[in-house]
């Protein structure tokens, strides 16, 4: 065997077989990834069904020449699972602490992340290292509006072990809709409300605060406090964060502020009244409990802000970074870059600090608007 065995060999769960003739099986949909497999004993498929994660590589081999597939073709059979990325060790799917429960509900989210890896460049985390990492990590939702609950309960859903819902007031009838409250949950302190959405939905979830000087990220939602106030609130402790609201029947998601601090939303609300002297840099009044925003362009909205926070946790570079995306429709977005701005003060706490300063990608930049 030219390779080192794989320790219990898992396919990828999900994947479809589709018998093109007798001899031929497609394992897969997408053409970035599906093979064609070739048998010429179509006996050889059944060593599909034995890559569950159970078995040893040898286990494997040894039950399929019991049934009747020659050890060779096995061996082939595994060799290009493996070479096309579709078969991996068992321990790098799903981590082995995860309680029976728990890998049921995220086997759909490893796989997916398996599938994102064949696609993509080598060097990439395996599924149960993202798994793990998101589970330890922890992350807090500021504020207020109808975007807190559904993004609190996704991340959640996607594997992050510490979800916060520092959420203030009380749950409007206007949140109920697109979301996981429901009509008892009116009245009630959005706090506790979104607390409880969280932990039916995915039990065990922490949803008590941090105990740690700064979360790994905090989701901003409205607030009632002027930019430079919640800027300076979390450049104070390099407390990393995305601000996501609704404006206007739009979603606006970004932009995510990295620890050091730059661009942040005072920057943004600097730019802004460049381009208009008479800019009202105060925030809208809490006392409106209508958010005029479509359940399409919500759930669009708190799909894309979850991805956002996600691929921060994840390692990855967020498409926020430094911008903020615009949906006004799924499949409408627009982004929008803002850079530091010369009179934000955040220049001057950039400055004290050694770090670099954070990659904006380039191939989406555009002007500040």
């Amino acid at each position: 065997m030219s390779r080192t065995p794989l320790p219990r060999p898992t396919l990828i769960p999900g994947l479809p077989r589709i018998w093109r003739n007798p001899g031929e099986l497609q394992l897969g949909l997408d053409p970035a990834h599906a093979v064609v497999l070739r048998f010429p004993d179509p006996r050889a498929a059944r060593v599909l069904d034995l890559l569950d994660g159970i078995r040893s590589e040898r286990a494997v081999l040894l039950r399929a020449a019991e049934l009747g597939v020659r050890p060779d073709e096995a061996r082939s059979l595994l060799d290009l699972l493996h070479q096309a990325g579709l078969v991996l060790p068992a321990g790098t799917l799903l981590p082995a602490t995860l309680p029976a429960l728990s890998r049921a509900r995220l086997t759909g989210e490893a796989a997916a992340l398996a599938l994102s890896a064949v696609s993509r460049p080598t060097g990439r985390p395996s599924p149960a290292r993202v798994l793990r990492r998101r589970q330890a990590s922890r992350v807090a939702l500021s504020g207020r509006g109808r975007l807190g609950a559904p993004i609190a309960v996704a991340l959640a859903e996607a594997g992050v072990g510490h979800v916060h819902p520092d959420l203030s007031g009380t749950v409007g009838a206007g949140e109920i809709t697109g979301g996981p409250l429901g009509t008892a949950d009116v009245g009630s302190p959005r706090r506790s409300a979104v607390a409880a959405a969280i932990l039916r939905t995915v039990p065990g979830t922490d949803v008590h605060g941090t105990r740690r000087p700064v979360a790994d990220l905090v989701v901003q939602l409205a607030h009632d406090e002027p930019a430079a106030l919640v800027a300076a609130a979390h450049a104070g402790r390099r407390q990393p964060h995305l601000v996501v609201a609704i404006r206007d029947g739009a979603a606006v998601i970004g932009p995510l502020v990295p620890a050091g601090g730059r661009p942040c939303l005072r920057c943004v609300d600097l730019h802004r009244q460049d381009r208009d002297a008479g800019w009202p840099g105060a925030p809208p009044s809490a006392g409106a409990d209508t958010e005029p925003c479509t359940v399409a362009t919500l759930l669009a909205a708190v799909a894309y802000a979850t991805a956002e926070v996600l691929a921060h946790l994840d390692g990855e570079v967020p498409e926020t970074l430094g911008a903020a995306v615009e949906i006004t429709a799924p499949g409408r977005f627009r982004r929008r870059t803002w850079p530091p701005h010369p009179g934000c003060d955040c220049q001057r706490r950039a400055r004290s600090h050694t770090g670099p300063s954070p990659h904006i990608p380039k191939s989406t930049r555009r002007r500040a608007e």
